[in-house]
């Protein structure tokens, strides 16, 4: 599994950008010609001419920075890649042949594989650093933005596979094995506090006690130094037990997590009630299913992962964890395949339906406490199939549709409404994006927070947005004034390590905020867009005003279809709101 095919072309993006043909080294002399191969070799379908232009040579006008495309690709072809390329009038692509390998294609090609220790290995192996480390591409925003996003990207895919890889060594007894992939873990997440206690439980067992506390102790004078903190409860009790001499059985029996989980979120506040709220509703398994539900970019996936990384949930369900995310068009057979594979039922033969890998998991499970996490899901008959557990586990699911909230659940207590942050929980957030832009425009930022309303994907944007504005150099004030007007939000990219864009590349706000409105009929998209004339701070209304905007005598059936969708909201006595992203969003469907 570890070994790779000798193709004509090698496309090494992990760490330094290297291309090999035939074993020898090609030397691409041109920045741009080598960010322009990386974009494509990780780009998923064609790419527009414009894009490329734009991304390389932002500060260009058009005829130039087409021209630099034009010399970025002269330049491909003439070091021997030309038939590697797809090349129209309007779109370039890497065209997908045996004959080409990129390690990044192959890396996600794998992580979507049944994970076996030989998979995992494979995808770890495959990491050798940083996609494009050392790569930087002058006068680029954009290609800086994109460059970013992926290595965190990449970056959570691996520690998600380096967890797994260290769980499946413990699960089969083999300590020595787990350490060196742990060692790597805490190389590049340092401050993983779950990381720390899983490397002195494995010292203490291969007979290194010292050393175990000796990673401890290193960890809480570093944790104190530089966060101002101190280590959680439970690694401070592994820690007196160790120095003790008492048994590790407690800690070895600690929940195995079965499934191929989201890594663990790298930035949540403010979001300590929601976790106890939804805590306390998981105990009551027996009430049926619990919803997340809330505006696009509440942060729904977010609190799904951490509750599905969370101690106590694993101490409650101690049979494990099994997490799918579902989207708009998932493959129902593959992931159930997964689960299966996850808990040890073998499915040799390919011919299994939906239905019988359904009935299998059930006789199964039916006897096991585990927590089910079926992560936004559009369709109600796609969440279906997942019901596998028995009456002494739990479901957890999370959409941002109402309807198939209310369809899902048994009663209306059982829909948690994910609420928005509060301007205290919105300041805090920013200031570890921002900090010192949050202290040297106080004012300013306080009424960008109210303008954003809470919304933790609209303040994650925003403050990464203005910490790369501060660390050019440049002043802040006209872009918090472009954010506050929304616009500025939408082009920008989503963060790439936000549990719920993990899995997938990075796409903008705007896209993000397309697949709720993209699934409305055209009449119902119409009657959306118009709700960009409200003014937002926030954007409410009533029936008179839905009738005078939309002009229609009866505008029940669309406001029906819009909360429906999870795209507006009732707040009772008759009035509707909808988010100033929303606002923004409609605003650009509308061209106001």
């Amino acid at each position: 599994m570890t070994e790779r095919v000798e193709t004509s072309i090698q496309i090494f993006l992990f760490g330094a950008p290297q291309i090999k043909q035939g074993g020898d080294t090609l030397h691409i002399n041109r920045r741009k010609a080598m960010a322009l191969l990386a974009y494509l070799a990780i780009a998923e379908s064609p790419v527009s001419r414009t894009a490329l232009a734009v991304l390389l040579s932002p500060d260009l006008d058009s005829a130039r920075s087409n021209a630099e495309l034009r010399r970025a690709l002269a330049t491909l072809k003439e070091i021997g890649l030309g038939s590697t390329l797809i090349c129209t009038r309007d779109t370039v692509a890497l065209t997908h042949s045996p004959d080409i390998w990129v390690d990044a294609q192959q890396f996600d090609y794998l992580f979507k594989q049944p994970w076996n220790t030989d998979i995992l290995q494979a995808v770890i192996d495959l990491y050798q650093d940083d996609l494009m480390s050392g790569f930087f591409l002058r006068g680029s925003d954009a290609f800086y933005d994109w460059q970013f996003a992926q290595q965190q990207m990449y970056q959570q895919k691996f520690i998600a596979a380096l967890e797994k890889l260290v769980q499946l060594y413990i699960q089969r007894q083999d300590y020595e094995a787990a350490i060196p992939i742990l060692e790597r873990w805490l190389i590049i997440d340092s401050f993983d506090e779950h990381a720390h206690r899983q490397a002195m439980q494995l010292y203490t067992l291969i007979g290194q006690p010292l050393t175990a506390q000796r990673i401890y102790e290193n960890y809480a004078s570093r944790l104190q130094a530089e966060m101002g903190t101190l280590p959680e409860r439970e690694t401070v009790q592994l820690y007196e037990d160790i120095k003790e001499e008492r048994g590790l059985v407690p800690y070895l029996n600690a929940t195995p997590i079965v499934g191929k989980l989201p890594p663990v979120p790298s930035l949540v506040l403010g979001r300590e009630e929601a976790i106890a709220d939804l805590k306390r509703m998981l105990a009551i398994s027996e009430a049926g299913p619990i919803v997340i539900q809330g505006w696009p970019g509440i942060g729904k996936t977010t609190l799904s992962a951490m509750l599905a990384h969370d101690p106590e949930i694993h101490a409650a369900f101690p049979d494990g964890v099994l997490w799918v995310s579902l989207g708009e068009y998932p493959n129902i057979l593959a992931e159930l395949k997964t689960w299966a594979d996850a808990v040890g039922l073998s499915l040799n033969e390919d011919k299994f339906t939906v239905e019988e890998v359904c009935a299998r998991l059930t006789a199964l499970l039916k006897d096991k406490k585990m927590l089910f996490i079926m992560d936004d899901v559009w369709n109600v008959s796609d969440f279906t199939p997942f019901q596998v557990g028995g009456s002494h586990s739990a479901v957890l699911a999370s959409s941002r549709a109402n309807d198939v909230a209310r369809t899902i659940t048994v009663s209306p207590e059982r829909i948690y409404k994910l609420p928005i942050l509060t301007e205290d929980q919105s300041l805090d957030l920013l200031k570890v994006l921002a900090h010192e832009v949050v202290e040297q425009n106080h004012d300013a930022v306080c009424e960008l927070i109210r303008d954003l309303e809470g919304l933790p994907l609209a303040l994650q944007v925003a403050g990464r947005l203005l910490w790369a504005e501060q660390s050019m150099g440049w002043g802040v004030e006209d872009l918090l004034v472009e954010l506050r007007e929304g616009a500025r939000l939408l082009e920008a990219r989503t963060p790439a390590d936000r549990a719920e864009f993990v899995q997938e590349t990075p796409t903008t706000v705007t896209v993000l905020l397309r697949r709720s409105t993209d699934r409305l009929d055209p009449e119902a998209r119409q009657y959306f867009a118009l709700l960009g004339v409200f003014a937002p701070k926030p954007a409410t209304f009533d029936l008179a005003a839905l009738e005078a905007v939309w002009d229609i005598a009866d505008p029940k059936p669309i406001i029906r279809v819009l909360v429906n969708r999870g795209l507006m909201e009732p707040l009772g006595s008759g009035d509707f709101q909808i988010h100033a992203l929303l606002v923004a969003h409609a605003k650009s469907l509308f061209g106001v």
